[in-house]
């Protein structure tokens, strides 16, 4: 079973007319959607907007579920030097907290920096500020969503940056991209795949660009068009699941 992971219903509509008729549980005090979907068994959460809520319906679908593999998707702000446009997507490479650290006179100070570690695996491997996508997984699903793109549509591999607070001007956002290396920024991923490396469960995600990261304006958004995208990328990847090269 693969577990679908999105911030609100906004983001999983297309999904979940296509999963009906599903069983519906309750987890977490939400609805728990299980199904088939691209010939896939999944079951969809939405975890609602922010880290705290991501890592929270994260955690509690791992220990519940037990999953074969969890797939984040969703919207993403584009930053201003990707060269991405409304309706591309981003499938991250890893997930970096943006914001997991200390501001200091001298800069911004990552958790590394620091000397504290989010995770810490059995064998003790020590996870930071950043939690890369199962590579395997992350090679295979470019492949198969850059074959169905619409004509125009780009599919690019980056890193993706998670914050508490939304970029809301070009400055922060060339600030953030610098600093990261990342191409465009959301609120929930590196949440899920922070709890995705405790649990010890692939992660892969992928996002449909909203907006570009600039001086804010709304009526420059389009939610509904990158939502769609992003969605369309995961019936890609689910329809190709079985295609894939395991791993010797």
């Amino acid at each position: 079973m693969i577990l679908l992971i999105a911030a609100v219903p906004l983001e999983t509509e297309p999904l979940r007319r296509a999963l009906a008729p599903c069983e519906v549980r309750r987890c977490g005090g939400q609805a728990l959607y299980h199904g088939t979907l691209a010939g896939q068994t999944v079951a969809l959460q939405h975890s609602g907007v922010g880290k705290a809520n991501a890592a929270a319906i994260a955690a509690l679908l791992l220990e519940t579920l037990r999953p074969e593999a969890v797939l984040c998707f969703g919207c993403a702000g584009a930053y201003p030097g990707s060269g991405l446009r409304i309706g591309d997507l981003i499938l991250a490479s890893e997930e970096v907290y943006g914001d997991e650290g200390a501001l200091t006179s001298n800069g911004f100070l990552d958790m590394q920096s620091l000397g504290f570690h989010l995770v810490e695996a059995a064998g003790g491997e020590r996870w930071f500020n950043r939690f890369p996508a199962d590579p395997e997984l992350l090679g295979h699903s470019h492949r198969q969503i850059a074959a169905q793109a619409k004509a125009g549509q780009r599919v690019t591999m980056s890193p993706l940056v998670t914050v508490s607070t939304c970029s809301g001007t070009a400055a922060l956002g060339e600030e953030l991209e610098r600093r990261t290396g990342g191409l465009g920024e959301n609120m929930e991923g590196a949440a899920v795949a922070q709890m995705c490396a405790r649990f010890g469960v692939p992660f892969l995600e992928v996002r449909g660009v909203s907006n570009l990261v600039e001086e804010r304006d709304l009526s420059r958004w389009d939610l509904s068009l990158a939502a769609a995208a992003a969605q369309q990328a995961v019936r890609a990847v689910l329809a190709g699941w079985k295609d894939r090269v395991e791993p010797a």
